[in-house]
């Protein structure tokens, strides 16, 4: 069995053709035993006039009809309970994965074969080895673990699989119960944790006047995935730490990571964002414009459409997951590495956006221009309708500790500049508050910092 250094090895030293020509030869492996597998798949495929044998280049894969959630939705409800999508008899089902259901559309079901269990855990390692994950490494994992999630099991299996020591604590302690664990491990080697609960545990080690540089003295590397992040956050992190910080992203539908950073993490030169590189061997990914369905070109933003290659279970095929990417140059990483290339740090939602006097607001926008300013702690965004049925957006943030001494005056100064940074970003004014830090909540997985109670107002304007 090849390791991960000798796969990423073989992998880096394809060119653009020949990753191409290995991605065709496994699509049409994939599709021959789904059509053969599943009358979910085999029927679209019908209808569009396509099959496996008539695939003849990767151009050829358009013209497969994409899915959704949706039709996901309509296939697990029709055949309960994992649809005519499945790809293995039901009885070789080895574990069940579910979507959380944030969109509030419902629960996608994935059902996974023994050897799908085995890829969800290298899917983890891959872009953990990259971030410099070795055996023997002391890992605290923040992300919790078990349940129906695939990130509930593919880390805990990423780590088995690397032969690290796991510290798995998501969900389990207190951010300062983790801590004292940390210290009592101060060999810790590599931390694992969403955006949001990395920013937690570094305020929470700056409450306690904990120096990581000399506690933890070994860390290598602390991976982030599920929420975007400004440059300039990222660089603190690593100041703070002492160590790189690498991203990657993934989904249910992925059954993993299907990307994630180069060796060099989340900061290229020039305090410029990093790429990270997608495992073209595994999944294709497509960078699509939501509206037409045509491919963006490297620099645009888009949507992610992916296609597994070798998940066996529930494989998603053109899968359009309404996640928010930035394409980036096959050479945008410097590695010589001809892999699908996304920017780091910017990932986002399309059903996140929002509408704020005629302009598309992104939370994540808002997030770039506030936490860059480095004495922001935290911050929730409201959108609401005034009495005077005008839409307003109070935005409320908290500033670190080191700040408590700041007269008004600078108090004031740093809150306009936050508000000219938003205005910048967005086009929209938003009035700009400070607030005492425990009046905001302390996330322990994704953030979920707007409300938007516009609808509320609405309701209340036509009951007058």
């Amino acid at each position: 069995m090849e390791t991960s250094s000798t796969i990423l090895q073989r992998m880096a030293g394809l060119s653009r053709p020949d990753m191409q020509a290995l991605q065709l030869g496994k699509l049409r492996r994939q599709m021959a035993r789904l059509e053969a597998a599943s009358p979910f798949y085999r029927e679209r495929w019908r209808k569009a006039g396509v099959s496996a044998d008539a695939l003849r280049s990767l151009d050829d894969l358009r013209r497969l009809p994409m899915i959704g959630k949706a039709d996901c939705l309509a296939d697990q409800n029709a055949h309960p309970p994992f649809g005519d999508r499945l790809g293995i008899p039901a009885s070789e089902v080895a574990l069940v994965c579910m979507t959380g259901g944030t969109s509030g559309q419902g629960q996608e079901i994935y059902g996974r074969s023994r050897r799908d269990l085995v890829q969800q855990g290298y899917f983890h390692l891959l872009p953990w080895y990259i971030a410099g994950l070795r055996p023997g490494d002391v890992a605290l994992n923040c992300v919790p673990s078990g349940g129906l999630t695939t990130g509930g099991w593919g880390p805990t299996e990423g780590l088995r699989a690397a032969g690290a020591l796991p510290l798995t604590v998501g969900g389990t302690m207190s951010t300062d119960a983790k801590i004292d664990l940390m210290c009592r491990f101060d060999s810790v080697a590599f931390i694992y944790a969403s955006t949001n609960y990395l920013h937690t545990l570094t305020e929470a080690l700056r409450r306690r006047g904990i120096d990581p540089r000399r506690q933890f003295p070994k860390l290598k590397a602390a991976f982030i995935a599920a929420e975007g992040y400004p440059v300039e956050w990222a660089e603190q992190i690593e100041d703070f730490w002492g160590a790189t910080l690498h991203e990657g992203y993934g989904s249910t539908q992925g059954a993993g990571f299907i990307c994630a950073t180069s060796e060099a993490g989340v900061v290229a030169p020039g305090h410029r964002r990093g790429v990270m590189q997608c495992f073209d061997w595994h999944v294709i990914v497509e960078i699509i414009d939501p509206e037409t369905g045509e491919a963006v070109k490297p620099g645009e933003f888009g949507e992610v459409v992916l296609t597994n290659l070798d998940i066996e279970g529930s494989a998603a095929i053109r899968f359009r997951t309404g996640d928010r990417v930035r394409l980036m140059p096959l050479e945008a990483a410097g590695n010589g590495r001809a892999w699908t290339g996304i920017e780091s740090g910017t990932i986002g939602r399309y059903d996140d956006m929002m509408k704020i006097r005629g302009n598309n607001v992104w939370p994540n926008a808002v997030d770039l221009a506030v936490f860059a300013h480095k004495e922001v702690a935290e911050y929730l965004g409201r959108v609401f309708v005034d009495d005077k049925a005008r839409t307003e957006v109070v935005v409320r943030l908290a500033l670190k500790p080191e700040c408590a001494a700041w007269d008004e005056s600078a108090r004031a100064a740093l809150l306009e500049q936050v508000r000219a940074a938003i205005k910048q970003r967005t086009n929209v004014h938003m009035i700009v508050e400070e607030v005492p830090r425990d009046a905001l909540p302390y996330f322990e997985n994704k953030a979920r910092r707007w409300t938007d109670e516009r609808p509320q107002g609405y309701r209340l304007g036509m009951d007058k």
